[in-house]
């Protein structure tokens, strides 16, 4: 479900002074000495550029992992889980082998043994847990170089759904996603001592002015004339369709910040200023929008949509300048298609930070047709967000939804659809 806490995110920078500070955070791994499969020549001097690469576009801190084991892999993650979590910007790469079975993608440990594809989720990593690692962040974005043969499958054994080559695409909501080369296609270690692709990201990623949305694009174009067509990077680009920078020309501090776009990218730049616009559709989005293209193509429907922002809602309420706060929730389970029918686990997160509950071990237990009273109140100033999400089996949680909660007073009802479960959420907005 396209959450819209990141557009607000987005624009809320854009307008804010010069001397704010975004945090970015990156993990950087590269496996190459595998103790069960082909040893890889360049993960480690790739993760040696891409560190380098984002320490120029200012992440303000780089973890370097190498030759991560299965636990070692596992701590890495959950350590920077927490990294990642309220951060502005949150990036994994991940150089080495990487394979498409049982209909998933696995990243591999080096010391994955793989008897069978039956030890997939003992021995190698799920790439939804890498996704999940950065859920926490504001932009996310999973950069990953093992789209290479699968060193395991001749030996597993018959009607086993495992590709001999190549990755899996994948869709991820709200998560920039590149992969070195196309679904079932492996990607070029190149001749020198960094792969194609890597050189791209080395070349890219520290790029004034290049909105985070147009990165993957880039890097695909540089690698496709890189190797003359034969490679083509994969880019799954579900995120806010408002310009996100890592390296603004003139505000380097800032993630998100009001570009000098050259004449010609006018077009391009517009239309993305656009579509973040109509996917927060706020005051403040709009008004970004008129900003920066006061004669643009959408002008008028840019005013026309402040005129209706600003004018009383359908159910009475007014749009009101100060405190804000929202109460009364009741979350009604619709559907639910957890294994085996097993209830959802669900907590709330507030304004994209607080919790509630606080810990694992009081998340609420919803079974379908069931409701929750929620007993705890929030208070806000203009827009915000609420989260219901769902801890998972293994440790981490996942975004079921998001509430965009804008500074007008009435009683709501939304309906949530996310993880393949639907909910129903009541709440009430009051004035301070």
């Amino acid at each position: 479900m396209t959450r819209f806490f990141l557009p607000f995110l987005a624009l809320f920078l854009l307008l804010a002074p010069a001397s704010a500070e975004a945090r970015k955070v990156a993990l950087v791994i590269g496996n190459a000495s595998y103790a069960h499969a082909s040893a890889l020549t360049n993960p480690a001097n790739d993760i040696r550029i891409v560190a380098d690469a984002a320490k120029k576009a200012g992440f303000d801190e780089v973890v370097v992992a190498s030759d991560l084991t299965n636990q070692a892999f596992q701590t890495s993650m959950r350590d920077f889980r927490a990294k990642a979590d309220g951060a502005d910007v949150a990036m994994v790469y991940f150089a080495g082998h990487g394979i498409e079975a049982q209909g998933k993608n696995w990243l591999l440990p080096t010391d994955a043994k793989l008897e069978s594809d039956l030890d997939l989720p003992y021995e190698a990593i799920q790439l939804d847990r890498l996704v999940e690692a950065v859920s926490g962040a504001q932009i996310r974005m999973v950069v990953l170089d093992a789209c290479r043969n699968n060193p395991f499958g001749s030996k597993w054994r018959s009607g086993t759904r495992a590709v001999a080559r190549g990755m899996a695409g994948v869709e991820a909501d709200d998560v920039l996603v590149i992969f070195a080369a196309a679904p079932g296609q492996t990607a070029s270690d190149g001749t020198g001592a960094n792969s194609p692709f890597a050189l791209a990201i080395a070349r890219r990623l520290p790029e004034a002015d290049l909105p985070v949305q147009l990165l993957g694009g880039a890097i695909r174009d540089d690698v496709l004339a890189a190797t003359g067509g034969n490679q083509r990077p994969f880019v799954s680009a579900s995120i806010t369709g408002t310009p996100v920078y890592l390296v603004p020309r003139t505000v380097p501090t800032l993630v998100a910040a009001t570009p000098t776009v050259p004449t010609g990218d006018r077009t391009a730049s517009e239309e993305i200023f656009w579509k973040g616009a109509l996917a927060e559709s706020s005051v403040r989005a709009f008004s970004a929008y008129l900003s920066e293209f006061p004669s643009g193509r959408y002008a008028g429907d840019a005013s026309d949509a402040i005129a209706r922002l600003l004018a009383p809602s359908a159910d009475g309420g007014a749009v009101r300048r100060g405190k804000y706060r929202v109460s009364d929730i009741v979350i009604e389970c619709i559907k639910v298609t957890g294994f085996l029918g097993l209830p959802d686990q669900l907590f709330l997160r507030f304004g994209g930070s607080q919790r509630f509950p606080e810990s694992k071990k009081d998340s609420y237990t919803m079974k379908k047709g069931q409701r929750w009273v929620v007993p705890r109140s929030f208070d806000f100033d203009g827009n915000s967000t609420v989260q219901l999400l769902e801890d998972d089996d293994v440790g981490g949680n996942d975004i079921l939804g998001t509430i965009d909660l804008e500074p007008r007073v009435g009683n709501f009802t939304r309906t949530i659809n996310g993880d393949r479960s639907e909910y129903r959420v009541t709440y009430k907005v009051s004035a301070e």
